[in-house]
């Protein structure tokens, strides 16, 4: 524990050596697959969440408030075409200073590469540089936060991909007209069924008008399409939904239009489901480390620890009968066998195929005290850590005993 201790606080221990690396293995392993497994291109859906240490002796920065202290965490999650979780190659840890509080006016006399906003362009950076690599695009997806002129012309100097929900009313040079009003002269192209959740999170299926068309705004050097979705059977207690998205990807039909309102529509659930992972699961706010580089390393391996958990959770929902072998080790495999006869119900065997990664959450689920998968659904992230965390402890006394003849030949 000790020696782990020192190799955080180590001052050549860095997040983004750390990442570089991972970065590089992600290259290495798509350019590994043969043509016909390759994807033609993914999705990195970026997204930014607070990490908060109030309380602590370690100085961070503000977050919302003066007197806060924490660290904005910026993590871009990488997808593939089926939106099943591949790897994370972006993360920025971003200090506010103290001082910068409250000048939030001022944004606008600094030049973009000084701006907080200019997190978002490593992603385009990782895209490029992975493009050249493998010969597979990336899609940038993001939130209305990053409806940013400067972010948009870079991606166009770049050749780089990206779609966002709009914030800015922008000025549409053709027309003269705002975005707003454009929006509502534009026709509708074709009426969709969309699932919509509710205050609760409920699912209902409802009638959605689309209809996109390409502008050329004021401060962005290249045309944009618009794509606008409004929602037009509603829910009790609720307003319509309405997301207005833009994109330099080309959209010239209904079919391409629908494509993008569900590409946009994963980036919640997808950035979400990781941040619950990464706090309620890994327990980032939990960690007692006193200086910012040792917490900021500690997060960065958590979170690659996080995305893999996250991916077996994702393929557990959507290709339950996938084996297992490809997500575990040989000796983890041999030992996920055994546990299985001590802790998986009569009724979990029921539910699932042997050996499968639907099979393993179950496993992992119950072995961190999840009370089974038929009255309480897929185990939470902090049961799956917790049988996470103790599984790796028994593949430790697992793979020391294997060095030892006894085990081998008793």
């Amino acid at each position: 524990m000790k020696g782990f201790y020192r190799f955080l606080n180590h001052e050549e221990v860095r997040p983004k050596d750390i990442l570089a690396s991972y970065r590089l293995g992600l290259s290495q392993w798509m350019s590994s697959l043969a043509k016909a497994e390759r994807p033609k291109h993914l999705y990195l859906f970026q997204d930014s969440t607070f990490g908060k240490y109030h309380g602590r002796k370690v100085e961070l920065g503000y977050l919302e408030r003066a007197h806060d202290n924490g660290v904005l965490i910026h993590n871009g999650i990488l997808t593939d075409e089926h939106f099943v979780p591949c790897g994370l190659p972006v993360q920025q840890f971003i200090q506010r200073e103290r001082s910068d509080f409250g000048k939030k006016a001022l944004r606008h006399q600094r030049p973009f590469e000084q701006k907080e906003s200019y997190r978002w362009v490593e992603g385009f950076e990782f895209g490029r540089k992975f493009q050249r690599k493998t010969g597979i695009a990336i899609v940038q997806v993001f939130d209305r936060e990053a409806d940013i002129a400067d972010l948009f012309n870079h991606a166009g100097k770049h050749r780089q991909s990206f779609l966002v929900r709009s914030h800015h009313n922008r000025k549409d040079i053709t027309s003269g007209q705002y975005l707003q009003q454009c929006v509502g002269q534009m026709p509708v192209a074709g009426r969709i069924q969309r699932p919509i959740l509710d205050k609760q999170g409920r699912k209902h299926l409802r009638a959605c008008d689309i209809r996109f068309a390409q502008f050329h705004f004021e401060e962005i050097i290249k045309p944009l399409y618009v794509i606008d979705l409004q929602q037009v059977e509603a829910i009790e207690n609720q307003d319509d939904a309405h997301w207005t998205l833009l994109t330099n990807l080309p959209v010239s039909n209904l079919e391409q239009a629908e494509h993008l309102v569900e590409v946009y529509a994963k980036r919640w659930a997808t950035c979400e489901d990781f941040h619950k992972c990464l706090k309620t699961g890994c327990a980032i706010h939990e960690r007692q480390l006193n200086t910012p580089q040792a917490l900021f390393n500690a997060i960065t391996l958590l979170s690659l620890l996080a995305i893999a958990l996250l991916r077996t959770r994702h393929l557990a929902q959507t290709d339950a009968e996938q084996s297992v072998e490809t997500i575990l080790t040989p000796n983890e495999f041999k030992l996920a066998q055994i546990l299985d006869q001590k802790y998986l119900m009569p009724i979990d065997r029921t539910l699932c195929k042997k050996d499968s990664v639907l099979w393993l959450i179950l496993l992992l689920g119950r072995m961190g005290g999840h009370q089974g998968l038929k009255n309480y659904g897929l185990p939470g992230w902090q049961s799956i850590w917790a049988g996470w965390n103790y599984f790796q402890n028994l593949v430790d006394g697992f793979n020391m005993s294997m060095n030892y003849a006894f085990f081998k030949n008793p």
